[in-house]
Parts: C-alpha cells; sequence; structure tokens
C-alpha cells in the first residue's frame, strides 16, 4: 500500500490545519495515511489515518524561541526515524517548523513536499521568525523535492526571493467540501442565539495581530453611526481576545460588537450575515473568505493580494499596486490594508477605515448590490471544490515519487 506522512504542528484552530484536514479527509482510501502532531491532544478538525505524537506541551501559549527550536529538534529527529522506519512515499509538511524539519531529516526514499502558507514579503516577522526560521529558510527550501505554494502571489514571490526553478515550485489553492459546508450552514449550533431584527455582519479568524480585527472595530463606530441597527459577531481565539474586548468597551460598543470565541460550526453564523468581512494584514489563502464565499454572503476584503485578490478579483493583476479606494471587483468589495497601527485611544479613523466602513455600508444599505454579490459568492463557491484539489496534490506526488 502506498504510504503517506503529513507533518503539521496541530489538528486545531488555524487556516493551515484546515486545509490539512479537509485533504487527508477526501484522500483516496488505497494510501496509508499518518499525521504527525505536536501532542494528541491538539486536534479540533476531522482527519482521516493514524496520529503520531511529539508529546510536546500545548504550544499555544508558548510561542518562544526556545520553544520553536525545541520542537523543531525533536520533530526532526522523529520525523528522520519515521522516514527511515515506515517506509513513505512522500513527507507533506505544512507551516515552518514542521517545513524545515521535513526537508532537514531528508530521506532518499521518501520524497518531501513542503506547503507554502504565506508570502514570504509580506510576512510580519516577529523576533521568533527573526532568531529562529526566517535565517534557515533561504537554505532549506532549496533542498524540498517540491514546494507547493497556496497562492500564485506566493509562488512569484518564492521564485524571485530564493531563486527557485519553476520545475520545482507549483501552486496548489485550498479546496473545500463546498455541499458540507452549505450543509452545516443550515444547522444551527445547540445553544446558538443572535440579536433579533439586527443587520448582523460577521469575521472568523484567529483574534492576533495579522487578521486586523481592531481596525474592524473601529471601522465598525462609523457603520453604527448610519445603521443603528448593524451588529458585528467577532469568532475566533487568540492573544489579541484582551485587547479587543477592551477596545469594545472604550467605544461603547458592547451592544453592537460581540465576541463569539471559537466555534466549531462558524458556518450558520455566517450564512446568517448581510456582510462577511475580512480584515487582515496579510495572509497566504484566506479559508475564512473561501468559505464566506461558499455560505453565499457577500464579501468585504482588505486588498493583502495574496489569496483576496485571487478569490475577489482574478482578472486582477495579483502582483499589481495596492487599491487606494473602495473598488468592486468580479466577486465581492475589496478596501484598502489598514495600516497595523493599535491605536490606544479613541483616535480618529485612519483613511483605510474609514473605506472599509464605507464598503460594509454599502452592502448593508443598497439591497440590489447585496444580493448581486450574494449570488456571485455563489457562482464563485462552485470553483472551489475539494476533489479536485486532492487530484491535484496526487499529481504532484506522482511526479515525484514511484507509487
Amino acid at each position: 500500500m502506498k504510504k503517506v506522512l503529513f507533518s503539521i504542528a496541530s489538528l486545531y484552530d488555524g487556516g493551515a490545519e484546515r486545509a490539512l484536514s479537509n485533504i487527508v479527509t477526501h484522500f483516496p482510501n488505497d494510501w496509508e495515511i499518518d499525521i504527525l502532531l505536536n501532542n494528541e491532544r491538539l486536534i479540533e478538525y476531522p482527519y482521516k489515518g493514524n496520529i503520531l505524537s511529539l508529546s510536546l506541551p500545548d504550544f499555544r501559549n508558548r510561542k518562544t524561541p526556545i520553544y520553536f527550536c525545541r520542537e523543531l529538534m525533536k520533530r526532526t529527529c522523529v520525523l528522520r526515524k519515521l522516514k527511515k522506519n515506515n517506509h513513505y512515499n512522500v513527507c507533506i509538511s505544512f507551516l515552518d517548523s514542521s517545513n524545515i524539519a521535513n526537508v532537514l531529516s531528508g530521506n532518499k526514499y521518501c520524497k518531501t513536499i513542503i506547503s507554502m502558507r504565506l508570502n514570504m514579503t509580506s510576512k510580519k516577522s516577529g523576533l521568533l521568525y527573526r532568531i529562529s526560521a526566517f535565517p534557515l529558510i533561504n537554505f532549506v527550501y532549496r533542498h524540498a523535492d517540491k514546494i507547493v505554494t497556496v497562492s500564485r502571489e506566493i509562488e512569484q514571490d518564492m521564485r524571485a526571493r530564493y531563486h527557485i526553478p519553476a520545475k520545482r515550485i507549483t501552486t496548489i489553492v485550498n479546496g473545500y467540501d463546498v455541499a458540507e459546508i452549505q450543509n452545516n450552514a443550515q444547522n444551527r449550533p445547540e445553544g446558538a442565539k443572535l440579536p433579533k431584527g439586527k443587520k448582523l455582519v460577521v469575521t472568523v479568524g484567529r483574534l492576533d495581530s495579522q487578521k486586523g480585527q481592531w481596525h474592524l472595530i473601529r471601522a465598525f463606530t462609523k457603520v453604527v453611526e448610519q445603521e443603528p441597527e448593524a451588529v458585528l459577531l467577532i469568532i475566533g481565539t487568540g492573544e489579541c481576545r484582551q485587547m479587543l474586548k477592551r477596545m469594545i468597551h472604550l467605544f461603547k460598543m458592547e451592544k453592537h460588537i460581540y465576541l463569539l470565541g471559537f466555534q466549531s460550526n462558524p458556518f450558520w453564523y455566517i450564512a446568517q450575515a448581510e456582510v462577511f468581512v475580512l480584515p487582515s494584514m496579510y495572509e497566504g489563502f484566506p479559508n475564512s473568505l473561501a468559505e464566506a464565499l461558499c455560505c453565499k454572503v457577500p464579501c468585504v476584503a482588505t486588498d493583502f493580494h495574496s489569496g483576496a485578490r485571487e478569490l475577489l478579483a482574478p482578472e486582477m493583476d495579483i502582483m499589481g499596486k495596492p487599491i487606494k479606494k473602495v473598488t468592486e471587483v468580479q466577486y465581492g468589495i475589496l478596501t484598502p490594508v489598514c495600516s497595523g497601527v493599535m491605536y490606544k485611544g479613541t483616535e480618529p479613523l485612519e483613511t483605510a477605515e474609514r473605506k472599509l466602513a464605507d464598503a460594509i455600508l454599502m452592502l448593508l444599505k443598497d439591497k440590489e448590490k447585496n444580493q448581486y454579490y450574494r449570488k456571485q459568492s455563489e457562482n464563485r463557491s462552485n470553483t472551489l471544490g475539494i476533489a479536485s484539489i486532492v487530484q491535484d496534490w496526487l499529481q504532484v506526488i506522482s511526479d515525484h515519487t514511484e507509487v
């Protein structure tokens, strides 16, 4: 039987984690699947196959250089042993630590495929990344048998930055079980409550500096001024939760903005919305935006290029200049990326925040435009099915292994 090893830190609360879940659950049954995680408790998404554990502590609140190095060394050693003893055809890794360990544990009989999820040019490199991961990437990624990026912009960036030959890099976007998402969108979670008679706006994502929810909270103050019945639901968990909670209180928006935490079925909430918003600073390929399209909801996203343009404006130049105004495109509305400044008080809205508010208001006020983009979301979702994406992965594996 053909054997594949997937390597990732967890199957919990993240875009790459959800993408891997979608892939393995739809992988052909004639493959034996193993999945290496930091520990067996870090599972929220469905999977198929065998879970292997590094028995590391819960990493979610331990993102330090020491923890990163510890994880990297242990994962490299374990992968080296697994590849030697289990005779895998291929090892496919997701995210930096797993990708680096996958290459460093190289085995000539087990091909190495790594998945790149973020544009290295736009990625905000914190202390952890500068100390540990980034110096390795220029050397390590050149030694992978194949690099699979999640968007065409990331592929172009990798080729330009690291001079990776075109034959060793390709793009496979995330795929989705559209029918399952739409089915879940109709199933109200137990105990779920929504404000009655309100115009709902929803955003989904980790509560961290990448996702820019604080800019959306500030922008929403303008939305509420013009649409007093508007309510914002923020779904997700993360390190910025308390900061966002304080900001909601500072703006006296407790009756208009709600932090719902992690939801195992966010699709029902998305489907109830008049507008879905993604205010990110940067992304690889935004799962939540694609899933909102699958829920047939009109979408607004900041123009972070990688993923947003490919999903909402496939006709636009993915490497073109960032937009400076509210721009209606084929499958949604793009707005300028916000500054990333974490304001301390009630400073005046910056230009990008005002434009984000304008785009939301456009879809809340104009019923005809709202219905048009609702239909366009449905049309776009018809191109995002998981079956064809799994076939793309199988083709990459076939091209680089003897199976």
